[in-house]
C-alpha cells in the first residue's frame, strides 16, 4: 500500500539538480531534450557521479572511532564533523540534521532519480536513433534509478523483513518526470518490487562493456539484482544472478594491491606503484571498479580505526605476510599526511588512504557476495575459493584459508567483507543493518567517549535515517519512524 500523504519534491529537485542546458531550466518552460544525443548528454552529467555525504553513516559502525582522549590529536576529535555526523556517532534519537539543513544524500539521490525518470520516459520518442540505441539508453536510466532507490530504501527505512515489508514505511517512488506531482511514502515491499522490475527490464539491453565505468554494464545489472535478493534473504535467486554477473564481467579484473607501497604523504603523495613509482591510478582507471560513484565523504587523517577492526585485519594473516589494505589505507602511532607536521596517536591506528575509492559497484564485492551465498546455501569450498582468490590480490605471501563447515565459511566471508570494505561508502553500515535480522550476527555497537558508553542495539529504530527536513516541513503528516 502507499501511504496517502502528499510529498512535494519539485523545489528540492530544482534546487539540487545541475544538468547544464536542459533539466535545470525545463520547469520554467525552456529547452527540452529532443534528440538521442540530448538524452545521452544528460546521462553524462557530472551531477550523476556523486553520492553526497553517504559515507558519514560509517559513524554508526564498529569500524570508525572518534576520540577526545588527552593523548589523541585534535584531528580525530569532533571538530571536523557536521552536527548530523555528531548525532550519528552518539546515536542520538530524533532528527539528525539541524532543522534549517537538508539531507544532502537524500536530496541528490532524488535529483538523480528525476533525471533518470526524464530519460527513461522520453528516450523512446526520439526519431534519430535505432531501437537498439534507444533501449540501451533507457536500460541505463532504469538501472541507475534502481541503484538510487536501493540506496535510499536501505538508509531511510527498516531492513527488509518479509513479514513486515508490506507495511513498513519505505521511501517515495518517484517514477514520473513531473516535478510538480504529489507523491506518497511507499512501503518497503513496493520499493523493492520496483527496483526488481526496473532491473529486469534493464538487463536485456545493458551492454557487456560500457564506454567508461561511469556507465553500468550487463554484469553490474546482474550484480545489483543479486544484491537486492541477498538483502531480501532470497539466497537462491541471489546466487543465480551473482553467477550471471561473474560470467559476464567482461574486462573487469581485480586490482593487485601487492603492486603498491605507501608513503606518509597526503592527496597525490600517499600510494604509489612499487615498480613505476607513479601514484595509484584514479578510480576510473582501476580495473575492478564496475560502476563508479564518488561519496564526497572521507575520513582521511580524521578518524581512528577501532581496535576491533585492526584485530580483524590481523586475524588469519599468515606469518610474515602483509595485508595491503591495512598497509596502504592506515597508519599506526603517527602520520604526516602532508599536514605540515606529524600527528601522534600512540598505540592507535588512523585511516588515511588519501585516494578516491569507488563507492559504487566493485568487483571485490561481487566475489564477496558469491562467497557469502555459497557459504549460506552452496559449497563451503567454493566459498573459500572465492575468498582466497580475492586475498591473493590483497595479501603478500598469502596462504589459502579453509573452512570446516558452511557456518565457519560464512564467518570467514563476513570478516573478509569487513576488511575489504571498511571506511568505504555505506557498506559496513548496510551489512550491520541487514545482519542484525539474524540472531547469529546481531550486534550492539558501542562508542565510548571520555569514559561514557553510547550504544546502538540491533534493529533499534535509530538505524533508520529520518527523511530530509525539507520533505517533512512540506509534509508534516508524512508517516515517519519513531527514532
Amino acid at each position: 500500500m502507499k501511504y496517502n500523504y502528499k510529498i512535494v519534491l519539485g523545489l528540492l529537485i530544482i534546487l539540487n539538480f545541475s544538468c547544464d542546458d536542459f533539466l535545470e531550466i525545463t520547469p520554467l518552460g525552456q529547452t527540452i531534450p529532443s534528440t538521442y544525443n540530448d538524452y545521452v548528454y544528460l546521462l553524462n552529467s557530472d551531477a550523476l557521479i556523486y553520492q553526497s555525504e553517504i559515507g558519514y553513516v560509517n559513524l554508526f559502525t564498529d569500524d570508525l572511532e572518534k576520540s577526545l582522549d588527552d593523548d589523541m590529536p585534535d584531528e580525530v576529535g569532533f571538530s571536523s564533523l557536521p552536527e548530523f555526523g555528531i548525532n550519528y556517532y552518539y546515536f542520538n534519537p530524533g532528527p539528525t540534521y539541524p532543522l534549517d539543513t537538508n539531507d544532502a544524500f537524500f536530496s541528490s539521490a532524488y535529483s538523480q532519480i528525476y533525471t533518470y525518470d526524464f530519460v527513461a520516459n522520453g528516450i523512446m520518442e526520439v526519431t534519430d536513433a535505432t531501437e537498439e540505441e534507444k533501449l540501451a539508453v533507457k536500460a541505463e536510466a532504469l538501472f541507475c534509478r534502481a541503484y538510487n532507490f536501493f540506496k535510499l530504501v536501505n538508509l531511510y527505512a527498516k531492513a527488509y523483513d518479509p513479514d513486515t515489508a508490506s507495511t513498513d514505511y519505505g521511501v517515495p517512488l518517484i517514477l514520473d518526470d513531473n516535478i510538480y506531482a504529489e507523491y506518497g511514502r511507499n512501503t518497503v515491499e513496493e520499493v523493492y518490487s520496483q527496483i526488481i522490475s526496473d532491473l529486469l527490464e534493464a538487463i536485456p539491453n545493458l551492454n557487456l562493456n560500457a564506454s567508461s565505468n561511469y556507465h553500468p554494464t550487463l554484469s553490474a545489472g546482474y550484480f545489483l539484482l543479486a544484491k537486492v535478493y541477498l538483502f531480501r534473504g532470497e539466497f537462491e535467486q541471489a546466487l543465480t544472478y551473482a553467477n550471471l554477473a561473474i560470467e559476464n564481467k567482461g574486462s573487469f579484473e581485480l586490482q593487485d594491491l601487492k603492486n603498491y607501497i605507501a608513503f606518509e604523504g597526503g592527496w597525490g603523495g600517499r600510494i604509489f606503484n612499487n615498480t613505476t613509482y607513479e601514484a595509484m591510478e584514479e578510480m576510473y582507471d582501476v580495473s575492478e571498479n564496475m560502476y563508479i560513484k564518488n561519496s564526497l565523504t572521507n575520513f582521511n587523517g580524521t578518524a581512528l580505526a577501532t581496535e576491533e577492526l585492526v584485530a580483524v585485519y590481523e586475524k588469519d594473516l599468515p606469518e610474515g605476510s602483509i595485508d595491503k589494505r591495512r598497509d596502504l589505507y592506515f597508519e599506526t602511532d603517527q602520520a604526516e599526511f602532508n599536514l605540515g607536521s606529524p600527528i601522534f596517536f600512540p598505540g592507535r591506528t588512523i585511516y588515511g588512504a588519501f585516494v578516491t575509492r569507488n563507492a559504487g559497484i566493485l568487483l571485490p564485492d561481487l566475489y564477496l557476495i558469491l562467497a557469502e551465498l555459497e557459504a549460506r546455501i552452496g559449497s563451503k569450498d567454493q566459498a573459500m575459493e572465492y575468498i582466497n582468490y580475492l586475498r591473493d590480490y590483497r595479501i603478500t605471501n598469502n596462504v589459502p584459508l579453509t573452512a570446516a563447515s558452511n557456518e565457519d565459511a560464512l564467518n570467514i566471508v563476513l570478516e573478509e567483507r569487513r576488511r575489504e570494505l571498511s571506511f568505504l561508502s555505506d557498506f559496513r553500515f548496510q551489512d550491520l543493518k541487514r545482519l542484525n535480522k539474524e540472531s547469529a550476527f546481531a550486534k550492539t555497537i558501542t562508542h565510548t567517549v571520555e569514559g561514557v558508553d553510547y550504544t546502538l542495539p540491533p534493529n533499534d529504530p535509530r538505524w533508520i535515517l529520518p527523511l530530509s527536513n525539507d520533505v517533512i516541513q512540506f509534509n508534516p503528516d508524512m508517516p515517519q519512524y519513531d527514532r
